[in-house]
């Protein structure tokens, strides 16, 4: 609870990260929630520090703070609950090519196909990947998984390049309801000492 304290610095400044409902044209949109609050931008990271929280009308309450536009369900048969909508890391100033250059060895971890968090802890598996060796993206590396502490691993992203774009194919279950579309968007974003395991392909 204490990591969660709004203003606390919980990331490295390098990283901010959004949720926005009221963008056009993405499956997470719309002008309201459906508690007919309005939706808007809320940064839940900026520039490393805890900024904000999703909310509903009963969770706002509850915190002495203000509904977000949050509240959303997959139909009239359920309440409506704290949800993500269009969900993203804000793009920074570095060239996307530019993140490889002094990397030793690595791993360039491509799309992603799940994951998940357990307290503070995490696992997150990407589609694919390639090694990256002398700062050349080289063969491929399959079965990866990005594993470790949530926020030890957010305070260890040392550079977000300039690019980004929008995932739609994200899905969100909690609870009993299931299947909630919610995009992500991310530039690409470089970790250090982050604890990966996969295997290459010859």
């Amino acid at each position: 609870q204490k990591l969660m304290v709004l203003g606390k610095p919980i990331a490295s400044p390098v990283l901010s990260v959004f949720d926005d409902g009221s963008l056009e044209d993405l499956r997470g949109s719309s002008p309201y929630d459906d508690e007919g609050t309005r939706t808007q931008r809320t940064y839940l990271i900026r520039k490393g520090y805890l900024s904000g929280r999703l909310h509903s009308r009963e969770t706002a309450f509850l915190l002495g703070e203000s509904p977000t536009g949050n509240a959303r369900t997959i139909s009239y048969r359920f309440p409506p609950i704290v949800r993500m909508t269009n969900t993203g890391i804000e793009p920074g100033t570095v060239p996307p090519e530019d993140l490889f250059a002094d990397i030793e060895r690595g791993v360039y971890a491509v799309e992603y196909v799940g994951g998940n968090t357990a307290l503070e802890l995490f696992t997150f598996s990407p589609a694919y990947g390639y090694l990256i060796e002398g700062g050349k993206v080289g063969e491929m590396v399959k079965d990866i998984v990005l594993s470790g502490n949530l926020f030890q691993t957010l305070g260890k992203i040392d550079a977000v390049a300039n690019d980004f774009r929008w995932t739609e194919v994200g899905w969100c279950g909690k609870g009993e309801q299931m299947g909630l579309p919610t995009p992500t968007g991310s530039p690409h974003v470089r970790l250090r000492e982050v604890l990966v395991g996969g295997q290459c392909h010859a």
